[in-house]
């Protein structure tokens, strides 16, 4: 049963299902109404299909004021001119126009395809034909319009949140590994940290996404807060694939003060990040001695790094680990105005 499942599973998206039910509503109300034009109507009923709720309040405007405009262009080119394919395009061209115009461009494929409808028409009794397939629109614009609000769409910010969770999950199953690899880093080969870092942005593609929805749903701060959430986590999934690559290039780093010093850092660091997500994801509050104890442990670390580059025979290797530190504090910047953020709820502070 797996595989049929796997197979079917892309058919079956929220649009998808919403799409599906406005058609078969639209159909069967105009079918019930005994109108010949139900495709029509359906065609309409997709097109004011949108995946959120704002999305699908501001199409369904432009297409009403749309399908007034191209009903209206057809109507009067319907009983002006003869009806041949040069006057149906020049009707698709005056109402393209001036829906560009009104800055209604979103509204111009119902709005074609209204005077296509309108035109293609038999020779007697024009304008109760025209109001007739006009009506059928506006039923499907209707009934597209109502599907979107009464299946609400998934919460597109609560699954990014699950999803920048779960990287945040996977990236600090790498720092755990990398800290334990770090006398012998071959332990923790590059094809494994590759790895470690794809299954890291997997969530973190997928949560991208969902963010772009959950802008358009009308929660713009949580939005950019969680993206910047999700920008400050591929910050980190970078950082961490460098950081092992210098430990290669030193050959590892034996027990001594400057390896107690960068894990010390490293798990603050981790800690930071830790408390900074819990608050953007969770809503928790940020423990504000983490920061301090992050920046302690750098200070400390930073300071062994210098006196190794202090050292003529020690220079080339505190100078590799001067490049680590630089990542580290790279992350920290990154993690700071999102710990303001979460501060606030999301809401910029006033300058």
């Amino acid at each position: 049963m797996d595989l049929p499942l796997r197979v079917l599973q892309p058919f079956f998206g929220a649009r998808i299902l919403k799409t599906g039910a406005a058609v078969f509503l639209t159909m069967a109300l105009l079918h019930a109404m005994g109108s010949s034009y139900a495709a029509f109507g359906a065609v309409a009923a997709v097109l004011a299909v949108q995946p959120s709720l704002s999305q699908a309040r501001s199409a369904f405007l432009q297409q009403l004021v749309g399908n007034a405009v191209a009903g209206a262009v057809a109507t009067l080119l319907g009983l002006w001119l003869p009806v041949n394919p040069l006057t149906m395009a020049l009707g698709a061209i005056l109402a393209l126009g001036i829906l560009v115009r009104l800055r209604l461009s979103e509204a111009a494929g119902l709005a074609v395809v209204v005077v296509l409808f309108v035109m293609d028409r038999p020779e007697h009794d024009f304008l109760r034909y025209t109001l007739a397939r006009m009506g059928t629109i506006v039923v499907g614009m209707t009934v597209g319009f109502l599907v979107n609000r009464l299946i609400r769409p998934p919460d597109a910010l609560g699954r990014a949140r699950a999803e920048l969770a779960e990287g945040h999950r996977n990236l600090d199953r790498s720092i755990d590994r990398l800290l334990l690899s770090l006398s012998h880093p071959q332990d923790y080969p590059s094809e494994q940290v590759g790895h470690d870092a794809d299954a890291a942005r997997k969530h973190l593609s997928v949560a991208r996404t969902l963010l772009d929805l959950g802008a358009a749903e009308g929660r713009p701060d949580q939005a950019e807060m969680l993206r910047q959430a999700h920008s400050a986590l591929e910050a980190f999934v970078a950082a961490l694939a460098d950081i092992h690559r210098i430990a290669l290039e030193v050959g590892g780093m034996a027990h001594g003060p400057e390896r107690e010093a960068l894990t010390a850092a490293v798990k603050a660091l981790q800690e930071y990040k830790s408390a900074v997500l819990a608050g953007v994801l969770q809503g928790a509050a940020i423990d504000p001695e983490a920061a301090s104890r992050c920046e302690a442990a750098l200070a400390t670390f930073g300071s062994r790094v210098e006196q190794l580059i202090d050292r003529r025979d020690r220079r080339e290797f505190g100078l590799q680990l001067h490049l680590i530190l630089a990542e580290m504090r790279h992350m920290v910047w990154r993690l700071r105005p999102l710990a303001r953020l979460a501060g606030t709820g999301g809401r910029q502070a006033p300058r």
